[in-house]
């Protein structure tokens, strides 16, 4: 784990770092952390480790029971499925509000955004795909125009988070991934409702079969 140098907020730096070797690895789903050990790895404070473990729990990648440390999440297959399921049914329906109610201003947003999505995919970098992909979300639930939809979309952000890890870090997936939204996005682009959603759908779909596979 990296020492963290002056640069960004230090706390932003810590978070960083664990997610970090969470997605690698490093730390694996269960095990446990030490806050001592992580001061020390890290060279920052408790409550600096304490603040970036919350943020991590609330982006599911730590789970921090009542009066004990923070342990890895995990999900089992069964509970990955049903949050997959989920996703698809909020995601596709975002999609289909977006065609139909997105302007040309906001579909040019979406194309920016996909942009930096498609760089940060052949970065590599699995943390800088996740945190690119966020702000896809953004721009795509607000050209949706339901902010009810939106609000039940961040419940699930949490839980998918590390999920979305587990399958962009699969060899090969990034540059599959990446060529079926820039699909979606182009028939977006045609204000194809039907066309759109259903590819959603398959992406979706390919997602969940590389993370369950991994």
């Amino acid at each position: 784990m990296k020492v963290i140098h002056a640069a960004a907020p230090v706390r932003t730096q810590a978070v960083e770092a664990i997610r970090a070797e969470i997605i690698s690895g490093a730390l694996k789903p269960g095990q446990r952390l030490v806050e001592r050990e992580l001061c020390e790895q890290l060279e920052v404070s408790r409550n600096t480790i304490r603040e970036a473990c919350r943020q991590l729990e609330a982006e599911g990648f730590l789970v921090i029971p009542p009066h004990k440390g923070p342990t890895v999440a995990q999900l089992s297959d069964d509970e990955a499925r049903a949050i997959y399921e989920v996703r698809e049914a909020l995601e596709c329906f975002a999609v289909r509000l977006f065609v139909e109610r997105a302007s040309d201003q906001t579909l040019g947003r979406l194309r920016d955004a996909l942009a930096k999505l498609k760089s940060a995919h052949e970065s590599g970098r699995v943390t800088r795909m996740l945190s690119t992909k966020n702000k896809f979300y953004d721009v795509l639930y607000s050209g949706a125009g339901n902010d009810v939809l939106h609000s039940q979309a961040r419940l699930l952000h949490g839980r998918l988070a590390q999920l979305r890890a587990r399958s962009l870090g699969h060899q090969g997936r990034p540059q599959s991934s990446i060529a079926e939204i820039e699909d979606v996005v182009n028939l977006i682009a045609a204000r194809d409702a039907d066309g759109a959603s259903a590819l959603w759908r398959d992406h979706i779909r390919n997602a969940a079969a590389t993370a369950l596979a991994s």
